[in-house]
């Protein structure tokens, strides 16, 4: 592959798996359980969304991956830094209504499905080599 080709396909996968992440992460949070928050949320929306949010991140991992032909890791890496100054960023101006440890077990649950995502593309025995 081309050089030109890798950086535009590893460009393309980190936009559309940034977006992917958000679009989905913003469905199972907000939508499908009306706002995860840990004072007011029930232990089972609790649980059940953070498994939402997992899989959601998953996805995008696995689409990214796909975009990139598997031999790329790039755009996981670049979207991780993205969670990890996001969380950063709320860490710092606390615009949230749960305590920290929360919000860094869901920020590390975005991150484990990102890179599952990427290792079950991986192992995907469909996807382009």
């Amino acid at each position: 592959m081309q050089s030109r080709t890798r950086i535009f396909l590893t460009v393309l996968a980190t936009a559309i798996g940034g977006c992917c992440l958000q679009l989905y992460v913003t469905l199972s949070k907000d939508v499908l359980f009306n706002g995860i928050q840990f004072c007011t949320s029930s232990n089972q929306d609790l649980v059940l969304g953070t498994v939402a949010m997992f899989l959601s991140a998953t996805f995008a991992g696995f689409i990214s991956s796909l975009i990139v032909v598997r031999d790329n890791f790039w755009p996981h890496f670049f979207i991780s830094l993205f969670i990890i100054g996001k969380l950063s960023v709320a860490a710092l101006c606390a615009p949230w209504g749960g305590p920290l440890w929360f919000e860094i077990g869901l920020h590390s649950s975005l991150l484990a499905g990102l890179w599952l995502g990427w290792y079950s593309a991986e192992k995907f025995p469909l996807a382009p080599v």
